[in-house]
This record gives C-alpha cells, sequence and structure tokens, in this order.
C-alpha cells in the first residue's frame, strides 16, 4: 500500500492576484531606458568634442570626434542589422518550402 501525502498546510498569506505586465508598463520602462541611454550618448558627446581627420575611401574630411565613432557604431549595428535580417529571410524561405512540400 503507498500512502498519500499529507495535505499543505493552509496558507496564512492573503491571496491577492498577481500582477501582470501590461503594454504601458513595458512602454514606460522602454520610455526611461530610450531616456538614459540619450542621456549617456549626450554626456559622450560632450565629452569627445575635439575635431579630427578621418579618411575613408579616398575621401577626407574634419569631424568631431564622438561623431566619427557614433557613425562608425551605426555602420556596425547596420551591417550586423543586414546579416540578421538575411537569416530571417533564409529562415522564413526555409518554411515556406517545408510547408509546400506538406501539401
Amino acid at each position: 500500500m503507498t500512502e498519500t501525502p499529507p495535505p499543505p498546510p493552509p496558507s496564512t498569506a492573503r491571496d491577492e492576484p498577481a500582477l501582470q505586465r501590461t503594454r504601458t508598463q513595458g512602454l514606460w520602462l522602454a520610455a526611461v531606458g530610450f531616456a538614459l541611454v540619450l542621456l549617456l550618448l549626450a554626456i559622450f558627446l560632450l565629452q569627445n568634442g575635439p575635431r579630427v581627420q578621418v579618411s575613408y575611401l579616398g575621401a577626407n574630411g574634419h569631424l568631431p570626434l564622438a561623431l566619427a565613432m557614433l557613425l562608425s557604431a551605426v555602420a556596425g549595428a547596420l551591417l550586423v542589422g543586414m546579416a540578421g535580417m538575411a537569416r530571417v529571410l533564409q529562415l522564413r524561405h526555409n518554411v515556406r518550402r517545408e510547408r509546400k512540400a506538406r501539401v
């Protein structure tokens, strides 16, 4: 014979409904995060104001150091985004091909 475990003791805490995340809460958190990123970006731009000479593919010019660094970061992010988009398109193509094969 197997014994059944005893029932758990009654809970002394109040049964309050659990707080659920809402879209408004997510939007608020995103806005606060975005504001912090902008503050850090403004500090970066203010601290890196000296002009530097930039040469790229035969083009020469003078830019503030912060702007040159920011442009290079944006260019890198775009390259990563293009690689990610190519992968997403590849996966979508594979899913469509598999769906057609099933039908």
